[in-house]
């Protein structure tokens, strides 16, 4: 079995790692930076088989998922190999078992986020609090560790470190809302069928923010079985003509605005530069 580690990924918490990496008080030599920034990487790989495997999504990065192409139980097993492989990396690269920690207790958190989305799934009594802490989890959690991971190795004060792990997690929370966003407009952007998480009852939050106001038309479609793409084209316009999308931009704005905020608080450098550019082009995808 070939995992192609090159398809189409944007690479950005490894991105996020290194970027981060400059505002410490030493500078890390490349042979310590580039196999942690790696190791980043590979785990978000390894959630994303697993992932898949649970939605039995056919698509990823516009190619045949893992479990698609080889079978579940050898996607299960992929995924589990790339866990030890970025515990391996983590372990020869991390100074302090304090890092180690932060590491092991980062990917508990991830996949906490994953098995609260079982508590959505289907439910149309679904909540925006239950939306924003499984996507904590499952996606904010590895942006936060990331940006944490990278003041921590290079030795940054403790309030800088602080600051960087808040930064993270406003980016990952934003990334997520945005990601739901763009479902609504371009499946190219995302690599997979439009909606199509929908038919597996996974409700992003713009159909959450619907379903919380109790929007009697959209609980009724939801509540189908074996949702059509008759049913999916009629939910998608409720959401998009009673406001809930654009609801669900402030939202991610929200989150923006406060990670820009706070990266005008690090030191002034050319990292906090690219830093602030990278976050306003997140927010823009939507504009």
């Amino acid at each position: 079995m070939i995992i192609d580690l090159t398809s189409g990924g944007k690479m950005l918490r490894p991105a996020f790692f290194l970027l981060f990496s400059e505002f410490g008080n030493e500078k890390r030599s490349n042979d310590d930076l580039i196999p942690l920034a790696a190791s980043l990487e590979i785990l978000h790989v390894a959630t994303l088989i697993h992932d898949d495997v649970i939605d039995d999504s056919p698509m990823r990065r516009a190619q045949p998922t893992i479990h698609t192409r080889y079978g579940r139980r050898n996607a299960i097993y992929a995924g589990d190999y790339l866990f030890t492989i970025y515990f391996e990396l983590i372990s020869r690269h991390l100074d302090a078992n304090a890092d180690i920690l932060r590491n092991a207790l980062g990917m508990k958190r991830i996949l906490i986020g994953e098995l609260d989305q079982m508590l959505i799934n289907f439910n149309v009594n679904a909540t925006t609090d239950m939306y924003l802490k499984e996507i904590s989890g499952k996606t904010a959690e590895l942006f936060s560790l990331s940006a944490t991971m990278g003041a921590a190795v290079s030795y940054g004060s403790q309030e800088v470190v602080t600051r960087c792990k808040e930064i993270g997690y406003d980016i990952g929370m934003a990334f997520q809302i945005i990601d739901d966003i763009l479902d609504f407009s371009n499946s190219a952007q995302i690599g997979k069928p439009v909606h199509e998480d929908l038919k597996n009852g996974v409700y992003s939050l713009p159909y959450i923010l619907g379903l919380e106001s109790k929007n009697e038309k959209l609980i009724a479609l939801l509540s189908q079985d074996n949702l059509t793409t008759e049913d999916i084209n009629a939910a998608t316009n409720i959401v998009v003509d009673d406001g809930y999308l654009n609801q669900a931009k402030d939202i991610a704005q929200g989150y923006t605005q406060h990670a820009i905020n706070e990266i005008k608080k690090l030191p002034v450098n050319k990292s906090q530069k690219v830093l602030l550019a990278v976050v306003k082009r997140l927010i823009n995808r939507i504009k």
